[in-house]
């Protein structure tokens, strides 16, 4: 089998979406927003690479399923022998979609979540109706069975805040009842104006106690009904290279623009705001190339991405060197330490690119 080096290919079928989530730059910079739907000759031109790619993963900063040609897409994606994912805001998932997307062989839908309760969630996801989005997810997991496949993996993204984590616990009850395979609790990780700073559930040193607690009883009650729980760290800890991994993952917004990741690429006029440790910071939007101008491959090795990835693989570099010598070494309790001075001083000598040091990302948030 042909190797296929990149992780994923992140497109992004529209910037549009229905609902105006609280969260959102959507939202917050909805006069500055410039909505609009990948041009599926776009789609085509970048799809000559798929066969170089193990996912496509069809979100960024709209809903994927308003797109008039996501099916044609994920059908162009199946047959180049990629998996094919999306992640949804559920609104728009009704019966014949659902057994469409299936039919499709979709292999994951992450559907979004940010309340375990009617009231939390609607707060949150302004314009999404509750019952509609449970008895939507619950009629999906149905027609799997009843069609007899084992995919899409339905997995349930529950949004960590400070007004809903006491309902995490609620949300593995909710997860399990709709059929849900996998929860996973993330962070509000961009925080782009002073609302969405004050409601995401971390801080820069930590967090409150008890929020950890509402973790433990739903990791506890995830394991009691056999359900698959994952959360992301409530605490800041530089990465040597985040999870959105740049060199091999890489983001394509609606307008065909190529970037390292969603957070660097918005269709948003200006420059793009973001509060990162109590500051506010702006960086310019990131984008290498155009598809529908340049061919991607010309695009990926062009000077100024290969730079930009240079600067981790060079990190990599020096901490593999490091667990290294280690490997070979005495492992005591002080080479350990020293281990781990070294690693700071690493990553403290080389920083990751400009404008990846505000994000939080970098922190494994």
């Amino acid at each position: 089998m042909k190797a296929r080096p990149f992780i994923a290919f992140q497109i992004e079928p529209t910037s549009r979406c229905q609902l105006k989530c609280i969260m959102c730059p959507r939202t917050t910079f909805i006069n500055e927003w410039e909505s609009g739907d990948m041009a599926l000759s776009t789609y085509k031109r970048l799809s000559k690479y798929f066969d170089h790619v193990k996912d496509i993963h069809l979100q960024g900063w709209g809903e994927p399923l308003l797109h008039p040609d996501l099916f044609d897409m994920i059908q162009i994606a199946k047959a180049k022998g990629c998996s094919v994912s999306l992640t949804t805001n559920g609104i728009l998932l009704t019966q014949n979609i659902s057994e469409r997307l299936i039919r499709e062989g979709v292999d994951i839908i992450a559907i979004s979540i940010s309340g375990a309760f009617k009231e939390t969630h609607e707060h949150i996801r302004l314009g999404s109706h509750f019952e509609t989005f449970i008895k939507n997810i619950r009629t999906l997991s149905d027609l799997k069975e009843m069609m007899g496949s084992k995919t899409p993996r339905l997995v349930l993204s529950f949004l960590m805040t400070k007004t809903n984590i006491a309902e995490l616990s609620e949300a593995v009850n909710l997860a399990k009842y709709t059929g849900i395979n996998e929860l996973v609790a993330i962070n509000l990780d961009y925080t782009p104006a002073p609302i969405q700073d004050d409601l995401k559930a971390f801080l820069c040193d930590g967090a409150p106690q008890n929020f950890y607690g509402f973790i433990e009883q739903a990791k506890k009650r995830a394991a009691d009904l056999q359900l698959p729980f994952r959360v992301y760290p409530l605490e800041m800890e530089e990465v040597v290279m985040c999870e959105l991994n740049p060199l091999q993952i890489i983001f394509i917004s609606h307008d065909g623009c190529v970037s390292p990741c969603v957070y660097l690429n918005m269709t948003k006029r200006g420059l793009i705001p973001r509060i990162f440790s109590g500051s506010h910071y702006e960086v310019q939007r990131l984008c290498f190339g155009s598809i529908p101008k340049n061919d991607f491959m010309k695009i990926w090795d062009s000077n100024d991405y290969k730079n930009f990835r240079g600067i981790y693989i060079n990190r990599l570099y020096l901490l593999r060197k490091i667990y290294s010598d280690f490997e070979y070494g005495i492992k005591t309790v002080g080479k350990i330490k020293e281990v781990e001075r070294l690693l700071k001083n690493v990553m403290a000598n080389h920083p990751v690119p400009h404008v990846c040091r505000t994000c939080y990302k970098a922190y494994n948030i």
